[in-house]
């Protein structure tokens, strides 16, 4: 846990006993000061999550249309534990058509096809050749929204290709 967030959590349990103590030597009635607490224990939770995807935590929404891969982690699924695998990618979006300020982690779920392509990509950007990501057509049919469910979340137009020389101007 960050030293940010960190802090953030101890001033909302502090602001929360505040609203306790408030409420405890109020005069309103019993079910509005149970209220009143749990919707404060609320926005702390919502708040906690929302912090999470700025502490750089991987992202679970759909990756880029285009992309510049950076690394990839891949964590294989293991039946003994009960453990899903993962797969954990850093990528620069270029949909727009320029670079994004900084890299953004994804979690995919694990899938032996994008396994295969990612450790494909990686392997070729060891060799000094960058790599970029592109999903095709068919993944933009599947997108359904931003931030949807994990389950049934593949990549089947997921491609790799090697990042272009840069065209020089002419002298």
């Amino acid at each position: 846990m960050s030293e940010m967030l960190l802090e953030l959590s101890i001033a909302y349990v502090f602001l929360t006993a505040l609203l306790l103590l408030s409420l405890i030597y109020s005069r309103l009635h019993w079910l509005l000061k149970t209220g009143l607490l749990v919707l404060a224990l609320g926005f702390f939770w919502v708040s906690y999550q929302g912090w999470k995807d700025t502490q750089g935590w991987p992202s679970e929404t759909h990756l880029p249309d285009k992309f510049l891969l950076h690394f990839s982690v891949i964590e294989e699924p293991d039946e003994e534990i009960g453990q899903e695998g993962n797969i954990y990618i850093w990528v620069t979006d270029l949909s727009e058509r320029k670079l994004a300020d900084e890299p953004r982690a994804y979690r995919l779920p694990y899938d032996r096809d994008l396994h295969s392509k990612v450790s494909e990509a990686m392997r070729k950007s060891g060799n000094e050749s960058l790599q970029i990501g592109e999903l095709n057509a068919v993944k933009k049919l599947e997108k359904m929204s931003d931030k949807q469910n994990r389950i049934g979340q593949k990549y089947p137009g997921l491609e790799f290709k090697k990042l272009p020389a840069p065209a020089l101007p002419e002298k």
